[in-house]
């Protein structure tokens, strides 16, 4: 079972790919759209990401 979730730029759309022990959320507590911390950011074009779900699970993909 891989321990990665499932991360979105909010700007291009792309899918990334983190280790589950290294996310942080910028308020945890907002359970409508999970916003990562600014330490990580989209490498192809910089634009905040938010947090889909587990690697490979059923994703959901309403970020607004």
């Amino acid at each position: 079972m891989s321990d990665e979730m499932e991360c979105m730029c909010r700007q291009c759309g792309i899918s990334v790919y983190l280790p589950a022990d290294i996310i942080s959320l910028q308020d945890p507590a907002n359970t409508e759209v999970k916003l990562l911390a600014d330490i990580h950011v989209c490498a192809e074009c910089g634009g905040q990401l938010a947090l889909i779900g587990k690697a490979g699970g059923e994703p959901r993909y309403r970020l607004e």
